[in-house]
């Protein structure tokens, strides 16, 4: 779950498991201190809310429950179908965003191992783009964020840098769209194996 300190306002991540269920939390901002209290309790009488580590939110796809999730923002146009039957296929469970705003409360609730971001999604007052490069860095790594755009050429590194994002997609990626999700999903764990281990370890991830 993703945390928010409302003194600092630095971001960081506690595991689901780490929580407790149906009751309070307070935990100590490891930055500047202060205690960050977080309301897991009945929010219903006699009812309590599903678990955080498996709970789904609006637009998610309930028939993947309790496996990864991926979260797909793409636009009508081509990417659109063929980007969430391939997430299907590499075995996450889809979660979808009506809008920026939509899509921006459910980054800043879960963090996905993979996110698939058409261009035509983001173009508005609350660029998601933007907003994900300004995560703390501690979460945007655990992001695989795949960016989709008719401009670009599939796995062009310096486009991915220029766009802050972990891989690029254009039009050629659309015959072999499995190959190109899960190769990109695969370099960005290569890359921060190191980095993860190390978060593991310390409990942090």
């Amino acid at each position: 779950m993703n945390i928010r300190c409302s003194h600092c306002k630095s971001q960081f991540t506690i595991p689901d498991d780490k929580l407790p269920k149906n009751k309070d939390a307070v935990f100590t901002c490891p930055k500047c201190k202060e205690k960050i209290q977080i309301s897991l309790a009945k929010t219903v009488a006699g009812q309590a809310p599903a678990d955080v580590g498996t709970r789904m939110l609006p637009g998610s796809d309930f028939s993947l429950q309790g496996r990864e999730r991926a979260l797909v923002l793409v636009s009508e146009g081509p990417f659109q179908k063929p980007a969430s039957a391939v997430v299907r296929q590499l075995g996450y469970g889809v979660e979808t965003a009506a809008d920026q705003a939509d899509a921006a409360k459910k980054i800043a609730y879960h963090v996905y191992p993979l996110v698939v971001l058409e261009q035509g999604f983001d173009r508005g007052p609350k660029n998601i783009l933007t907003y994900m490069n300004m995560l703390d860095m501690s979460i945007r790594r655990m992001i695989c964020l795949v960016l989709m755009g008719q401009q670009f050429k599939t796995g062009d590194p310096m486009a991915a840098l220029h766009a802050s994002a972990n891989y690029v997609a254009g039009p050629d990626s659309l015959g072999h769209l499995p190959e190109v999700l899960s190769a990109a999903v695969k370099a960005h764990k290569d890359f921060y194996r190191v980095y993860m281990d190390a978060m593991k370890t310390a409990g942090k991830a």
